[in-house]
């Protein structure tokens, strides 16, 4: 992953850089008008930020790829496996009808062009698709509890029925989350992974911290591992690499900041004509 060629506060996956049909993007928290803990390019609403600094920065955002902000899919996230699919019946209802259909919802999928689908991360995993026999994308919000719903099979599956998907051809971007080395768990949350029939033993995927007692998991990885279990490639796999919680510069960190924390957007839309 690296910097936007065009927006220098963007951050884009090498592997969807040769690909003409689609956009796509991961915003870093610089590059808005938000102030204090918020600095400032928070692009998510639900926080203690300024409503109006919040829109001018998804504003902001929508001028730099020359479209109107209702072009922007952007779910209100509530950790589960929820998915949308975004099609011309969906877009031809007015605002408060789709608000209404994008609560709890953590995964979109759509063949429609020109719209981008969005998920919203501060230390949770945003991974985008795209399925380049089909013409189908899909954006998604994989926490540990998403994560642990096995959100990205349901998702894929999802393009499978609606789509006609083959994973196989699918490009995938795992964007910028919270690191192995930073994200303690309690045993409940390792109980449940080993519930659901995680294998946790790679001292990649988990590691225990013997001075506190403490279980780390590595939720990109995860995820990286998911989506080969269920046929993509390896080789059409892009890992961002970096960790939100030690960048502060770069990216807000949920863990980092706790309540004053900002968010990200992760973005893919297929172009027009």
């Amino acid at each position: 992953m690296n910097f936007h060629a065009e927006h220098s506060n963007l951050l884009q996956f090498d592997i969807f850089r040769g690909e003409p049909e689609i956009e796509h993007f991961s915003t870093t928290r610089v590059g808005g008008v938000s102030r204090g803990e918020f600095s400032s390019f928070n692009l998510g609403n639900f926080s203690d930020d300024d409503p109006l600094s919040i829109m001018e920065n998804r504003q902001i955002l929508a001028r730099m790829f020359c479209q109107s902000l209702s072009d922007f899919v952007i779910p209100y996230q509530t950790h589960g496996s929820k998915i949308a699919v975004i099609d011309a019946a969906f877009l031809a209802l007015d605002i408060a009808e789709k608000t209404e259909i994008l609560y709890g919802i953590d995964a979109c999928v759509t063949q429609e062009k020109g719209i981008f689908l969005c998920a919203t991360t501060a230390d949770c995993v945003p991974i985008i698709l795209f399925d380049k026999s089909q013409k189908a994308i899909a954006s998604i919000h994989a926490g540990w509890r998403g994560t642990v719903a096995r959100i990205v099979e349901k998702t894929i599956e999802k393009m499978r029925r609606v789509y006609g998907t083959s994973p196989k051809n699918l490009l995938a971007g795992i964007g910028p989350a919270i690191c192995l080395k930073n994200f303690e768990v309690g045993d409940e949350v390792v109980a449940e992974f080993n519930r659901k029939g995680f294998d946790l033993a790679d001292e990649n995927l988990s590691s225990l911290s013997r001075q506190i007692g403490k279980t780390h998991l590595n939720l990109p990885e995860i995820n990286r591992r998911e989506l080969v279990r269920l046929g993509v490639p390896e080789s059409q796999i892009e890992t961002a690499g970096y960790c939100t919680f030690v960048c502060p510069d770069l990216f807000f960190s949920a863990r980092r900041q706790s309540v004053y924390s900002g968010r990200m957007l992760t973005g893919i839309k297929m172009k027009k004509g």
